[in-house]
């Protein structure tokens, strides 16, 4: 005896794909929802690659800032006083200034001086020491 032959499609299969009445009917291979899903992660990715192109990391240091006359002179409040440069931006609230030099006073600490349209005081205030855009913590 033989032993019998396993068809590798079952004879509903075959003979559904075989009728000619049912050529012009579509193939359905996935539901709506799962292209409203698709689409949805797409969106989300184009948006953090657009983020990423567009947006800004800040690192910014804490200080003090004395003005007086339409001088500020920026003092860093912990130990990355040192790493204060020329052409770094001073936040004041929303306002934003340019250091026009830097000089150490006579303790050892890093003075930073800011020419502003702020009224005499004391202001707390956030030094930006480095700005990165996303995008480049793939590439480096």
């Amino acid at each position: 005896m033989e032993p019998e032959k396993k068809a590798l499609f079952r004879q509903k299969s075959l003979d559904r794909i075989s009728s000619p009445e049912q050529l012009g009917d579509y193939l359905r291979v996935a539901n709506p929802s799962i292209w409203a899903l698709l689409a949805a992660v797409i969106l989300l990715i184009g948006g953090l690659f657009a983020w990423s192109m567009v947006g800004n990391l800040e690192t910014v240091v804490s200080g003090v800032a004395l003005v007086e006359n339409g001088q500020a002179q920026v003092m860093a409040s912990d130990t990355a006083g040192s790493s204060i440069e020329t052409g770094m931006t001073v936040r004041f609230g929303s306002d934003a200034y340019r250091i026009t030099y830097v000089e150490e006073d006579e303790y050892g600490r890093t003075a930073a001086f800011v020419p502003v349209t702020q009224p005499d005081g004391r202001y707390d205030v956030h030094i930006v020491v480095e700005s990165i855009h996303p995008i480049q913590f793939l590439f480096n």
